[in-house]
């Protein structure tokens, strides 16, 4: 699978509406389609989606929130 700028644990939120955040679950590679993005919402309706990468990667239609690389570079060292 070719390397996604978005990865499994990133977060995202519709850029216009409704304020739900939304977890990228997995990456989802179709023999014939460009690369999709399961996605689900976060806090109370837990509904799931589908959409393709490069209208997640729209910033008209979604934003970032949080990606699993920001979390690993807030994660304090432990110290031994």
């Amino acid at each position: 699978m070719p390397k996604s700028p978005v990865q499994p644990n990133d977060v995202y939120q519709k850029a216009s509406g409704l304020s739900s955040k939304w977890l990228v679950e997995r990456i989802i590679e179709f023999p014939d389609l460009p690369l999709h993005v399961r996605l689900n919402e976060q806090g109370g309706n837990e509904r799931t989606v589908t959409v393709a990468l490069s209208a997640l990667l729209d910033t008209r239609q979604w934003k970032p929130v949080k990606t699993a690389v920001q979390e690993e570079e807030t994660v304090p060292e432990k110290k031994d």
